[in-house]
């Protein structure tokens, strides 16, 4: 009896560990603003967006702005009408332009340079966050702005 109680409560204490060593970790990605440590899981995690293989990236965080600025070129095995359609891209107007001018894209290439054709945006007000994201289906590119709110 002793040694099935003592069996259990090693189990449920390993079990304990585990999950709250497994929260710990994970928020310590959503919480990073760097761009060192795990910078696509914590784009992936503050964003909701999938991030596919890439060819290359480029990042920026902004500490007096406490902004998160990323670029990424997607590999060309990626079918990008897939990405966008699963992550809920919509097509970019020039109306939409307004919401983009002011913010601090990085990267080779600026978005918006050769028009709007192509172009793909989503955009989303969170509890800690506020981003916006740009995709060029020709370019297979993807620019990230995240404000963090604390």
């Amino acid at each position: 009896m002793k040694r099935n109680l003592l069996i259990t409560l090693v189990v449920i204490t390993f079990l304990s560990l585990a999950f709250f060593g497994f929260k710990t970790f994970v928020t310590s990605i959503y919480n990073q603003r760097d761009c060192e440590f795990a910078n696509i899981d914590n784009i992936e995690v503050n964003v909701g967006i999938d991030i596919p293989s890439i060819e290359s990236t480029a990042c920026n965080y902004n500490e007096i702005k406490n902004q998160k600025s990323v670029y990424f070129k997607f590999d060309k095995e990626v079918n990008i009408q897939d990405y966008y359609t699963s992550n809920h891209f919509k097509n970019l107007e020039y109306s939409d332009l307004v919401k983009f001018k002011n913010l601090d894209f990085v990267g080779n290439k600026r978005p918006f340079n050769d028009g709007l054709n192509n172009y793909f945006y989503k955009s989303e007000m969170r509890r800690s966050n506020s981003f916006y994201a740009i995709l060029n289906t020709d370019t297979k590119e993807l620019w990230i702005v995240i404000s963090f709110k604390d």
